[in-house]
């Protein structure tokens, strides 16, 4: 559910916040700009999130947590060779 329409954030982009370390309004302005608008929203959005502090977060064991996949990183590239010294291009006029 959407609890800024202003900046069109969700209820779980908040929790999502508040799991990454977000405690206050501040933290949540600064990180999805709520309440930077219209401030509407500000009512609702403390609420949720002190609903949100007050429910314990939960905790993640080696059964549950989904793999980590390391990214390849790849050979650089051969440099390119320069360009021709004298060269010529066909132009329509």
């Amino acid at each position: 559910m959407y609890l800024c329409i202003c900046k069109s954030v969700s209820d779980r982009q908040i929790r999502e916040a508040v799991e990454l370390g977000a405690r206050t309004m501040g933290d949540l302005n600064i990180r999805l700009g709520i309440s930077a608008e219209c401030g509407k929203c500000t009512d609702s959005v403390r609420e949720f999130l002190d609903a949100c502090l007050a429910t314990p977060a939960p905790t993640v064991t080696a059964e549950s947590a989904s793999p980590v996949v390391m990214e390849t990183i790849k050979p650089p590239r051969k440099p390119a060779e320069p360009a021709p010294e004298r060269a010529w291009f066909a132009v329509d006029l």
